[in-house]
């Protein structure tokens, strides 16, 4: 009876330990169940908050992006062969009609034929609807003459009336990009060759300025300031390189000149890192360096040349009374 007793207690012991680690284990089971489905449901939770934040950053960004600058890739054809122009309307334009706007030259003074500007054109095309056959669409409007190369010679032609002589890029980015079977979005690759090419030639170069036309509406291109109607600038600034804000600086006082006797005129200076563009635009090679957009798609040339006249002004004042004061 005792010897059964014992064999007994020990199978009833047997039976309560493995009891013991079959709940244990359940237990365990369970439990890491429930923490994975939690930790599941946390990282969803997670991913669909980076997902909201992130579908709300963009939003935001096309909203200010619409606001401030239009970039449109260009209709390929367009770059092979010119539209059509409405050759009357380029004809009959004189830029010897347009005045061009006092400014006292008190402290000005002359570079004596040193070249301390470079202006040229990283998209060397662009041009504008009103010289084009109705119903061109913006996408179309590049020519292979008239294009904003005019309005950078025009602003060459100010720098240099105000003592600033200068050198304006005769170079076609875009016979480049044909010449190396290269795209239309490798075009600042290209100008960087051109400014590096003028940096190793001129030693006296101190400012550079890269002359777009954005593609913004005319409604928001346009400004009539006593009576006459001027194209609007903004200023870009890529924030790609370690030395971004030197140029932020220089451009934002170039602004504060035209805004003190222009209000409204400039639209202000766009900073754009990677994830908006190119986010260098070139900038790094030469401090002082700046896109300018003046004017739209849909400006005149009279429009964009006296604004390019008031652009000239104002980087002179600058100059002379900030940079050889």
């Amino acid at each position: 009876m005792k010897r059964l007793n014992i064999n007994t207690l020990k199978v009833l012991l047997f039976i309560a330990v493995t009891l013991f680690v079959v709940v244990l284990t359940v237990i365990f089971f369970l439990n890491g169940k429930e923490e994975l489905l939690n930790k599941k449901e946390s990282n969803s939770g997670e991913l669909r908050n980076k997902v909201d934040l992130s579908s709300k950053l963009l939003n935001n960004k096309s909203d200010t992006e619409s606001e401030v600058s239009i970039e449109l890739v260009p209709n390929e054809n367009s770059l092979k062969m010119d539209a059509e122009l409405i050759l009357e309307k380029v004809n009959s334009f004189n830029e010897q009609d347009i005045k061009r706007p006092e400014i006292t030259k008190k402290n000005f003074h002359s570079t004596f034929g040193r070249k301390v500007v470079f202006i040229y054109f990283s998209h060397t095309r662009e041009s504008f609807l009103p010289y084009f056959k109705k119903g061109t669409a913006p996408e179309s409007a590049y020519h292979s003459k008239v294009n904003i190369s005019l309005v950078g010679n025009r602003l060459g032609d100010s720098l240099r009336s105000n003592g600033i002589w200068n050198e304006v890029s005769q170079i076609d980015i875009v016979n480049m990009l044909h010449d190396r079977n290269l795209t239309f979005g490798r075009s600042y690759q290209m100008s960087r060759e051109v400014i590096v090419n003028e940096m190793r030639e001129n030693r006296d170069l101190e400012m550079a300025f890269d002359i777009h036309r954005d593609s913004l509406p005319r409604e928001q291109s346009t400004i009539e300031i006593d009576g006459e109607s001027l194209a609007k600038f903004s200023f870009v600034i890529g924030s790609g390189h370690e030395n971004y804000k030197g140029n932020l600086d220089f451009t934002n006082d170039i602004h504060e000149v035209i805004e003190r006797k222009y209000p409204g005129l400039s639209r202000g200076v766009i900073i754009k890192d990677k994830s908006q563009g190119n986010g260098v635009y070139n900038q790094d090679v030469l401090p002082n360096s700046v896109i300018v957009e003046i004017g739209g798609v849909e400006n005149s040339l009279e429009e964009l040349y006296r604004s390019a006249d008031i652009l000239g002004n104002a980087i002179s004042e600058y100059y002379w009374g900030n940079v050889h004061d």
